[in-house]
């Protein structure tokens, strides 16, 4: 007797797993279908770490480029919800007034991108103006998602994203976390002074030897050779001038040991 109702029991058990497994996919088949119905995309710009840390923002500067260059494109990684579609979509983004201090027209302009069918992934690219105002101060970008007939906005988290650039030296955002342990302190005079020496201005940096890089990523061995030719750079002039280097708040540049 007690042997038929451990059987009931282990019976019933698994009956309702089964049932709970069968709710759960017709939950997510109805999620996928109601994002199959009502498509949405978000931006999906994120580290190559092992979490995939979400990034924002990014940062730009037109002062390495010859005069003659007087537009660049940013590409805004996105991501669509739900499964990919059948023909290429457009998306689109949009100025969020609060926070943007670039004017469209004078500072940017937005393109269509596209998500290719069978894709998940895409760009939004946002056109970059080289205007004679922004030698003298950055402007701001807050982009979000424009709804279009192919997509809506998606990711509440994940619906804003903020580009900054100038025709002069802006401070990497990547600085005070990572270049920071490399150059040290940052000032305007030290950054000039890496990109004449080292030929670069920016230094996306490889967030994990337990992550492969990325093309254009630094690793740490790269960086502490940057660091080590940033030194001598500076033991030369430091050398070959009168006054030791001074940056524009008369303190002496230095890097870390």
């Amino acid at each position: 007797m007690e042997t038929k109702r451990l059987t009931s029991v282990s019976t019933f058990g698994f009956n309702f797993l089964i049932m709970v497994i069968a709710v759960a996919f017709s939950a997510c088949e109805k999620s996928v279908d109601s994002y199959e119905n009502d498509p949405r995309i978000y931006f999906f710009e994120r580290q190559n770490d092992l979490v995939s840390t979400r990034i924002t923002s990014k940062s730009f500067s037109f002062l390495t480029y010859p005069s003659t260059v007087t537009r660049d494109t940013m590409l805004i990684k996105v991501k669509i919800m739900g499964l990919p579609g059948a023909t290429d979509r457009i998306v689109r983004g949009e100025a969020i007034t609060e926070g943007t201090t670039a004017i469209a027209g004078q500072h940017y302009e937005f393109i269509d991108g596209t998500i290719k069918a069978g894709a998940i992934i895409g760009e939004l690219p946002v056109v970059l103006l080289r205007s004679e105002d922004i030698k003298n101060e950055a402007v701001t970008l807050k982009v979000r998602i424009a709804e279009t007939t192919d997509f809506k906005p998606g990711v509440a988290e994940d619906s804003s994203f903020s580009l900054t650039w100038n025709d002069n030296l802006i401070k990497p955002t990547n600085w005070d976390t990572g270049l920071f342990f490399y150059f040290g302190t940052y000032s305007a005079v030290k950054f000039r002074f890496v990109i004449d020496v080292l030929g670069l201005a920016e230094f996306p940096l490889q967030a994990s030897a337990r992550v492969p890089l990325k093309p254009g990523e630094f690793s740490n061995a790269a960086m502490l050779d940057f660091k080590a030719r940033m030194k001598q750079a500076l033991l030369e002039y430091n050398n070959t001038h009168t006054d030791p280097k001074k940056d524009e708040n008369e303190q002496l540049v230095t890097f870390p040991l």
